[in-house]
């Protein structure tokens, strides 16, 4: 038992779902009754709940929820959890209703918001969606996966300048993970903001020295201002230019950005390197 329960733990700490894995490592647990002696009985009870609303099995999760609501009638987090089986059951009204009271009782609940961020999402209510995770960002502005999700959500609607201002936050939490940055760096590269796009490429590669599509953005956006050649000022600071690098300098990073974009590939073979040689030319 205690390996189960020791893998269990493992699962939660992690972040992780792995209902199927749950569900096997849970079955003894729950069939000899040895999981009323667990320690923590009441958090692997609801991690068994989440993975049978994954994997469809609804009896079971309605069984599991009958013995936590049995311990805690009063729970907010309870709640949410027959809100998830009226979604898993294809009744999302009810489930929106409820997640909407909890709310109303309590609208820093982070539990209920987040459900009803998922539930508008998934009924393509992207726009519900947003509003919803804007009035839950008022109040948990350090919650860089929620900036991480309206960020993508603005997405959706080609709303760059908000989605940038969303990066702009997680940076702010997250300012050595180099993927963010790399995020900020194509939504300022697609919004035509040229400077601030090889700035934070070149932040990429500073932070992951081997990062292909950091070293391809540096190239990228080198080249096109460029080739954009002498623009008026008013272009420039349109371009985020206004400080950009000079000729020689932006010829000497497209270079080496080739040069390590070659050799990256180099390791695939020759034919590879050839390939990426002449692209890299185009």
């Amino acid at each position: 038992m205690s390996s189960a329960v020791e893998l269990l733990s493992d699962i939660r700490q992690s972040s992780e779902r792995r209902p199927f894995e749950v569900l096997k490592l849970a079955e003894p647990l729950l069939n000899t009754g040895k999981i009323s002696r667990v320690d923590d009985v009441w958090l692997v009870y609801e991690q068994v709940f989440t993975a049978a609303i994954d994997e469809g099995q609804i009896e079971l999760a309605k069984t599991i929820l009958t013995i936590l609501h049995k311990r805690f009638n009063d729970s907010q987090r309870v709640r949410r959890l027959y809100g998830m089986v009226n979604e898993a059951v294809g009744h999302p009204s009810e489930a929106k209703q409820l997640y909407q009271q909890m709310l109303d009782a309590d609208e820093t609940n982070v539990l209920a918001s987040k459900r009803l961020v998922a539930l508008l999402k998934a009924e393509g209510h992207t726009k519900e969606a947003i509003s919803q995770l804007v009035t839950y960002l008022d109040t948990h502005a350090n919650d860089f996966e929620a900036w991480l999700e309206l960020c993508s959500l603005y997405l959706r609607h080609n709303l760059y300048p908000q989605a940038a201002f969303c990066v702009e936050e997680i940076i702010l939490q997250q300012p050595a993970n180099h993927y963010f940055h790399l995020c900020y760096a194509e939504i300022c590269y697609t919004m035509g903001n040229l400077g601030t796009a090889l700035k934070e490429y070149l932040r990429v590669v500073e932070l992951s020295t081997d990062n292909v599509r950091g070293f391809y953005g540096v190239k990228l956006v080198a080249d096109r201002i460029l080739e954009l050649g002498n623009l008026s000022k008013k272009e420039q600071q349109d371009a985020g230019l206004a400080d950009a690098p000079q000729p020689a300098t932006l010829q000497r990073l497209s270079q080496l950005a080739t040069e390590r974009l070659v050799h990256a590939y180099n390791s695939a073979g020759e034919t590879s390197k050839k390939t990426a040689e002449a692209w890299l030319k185009e």
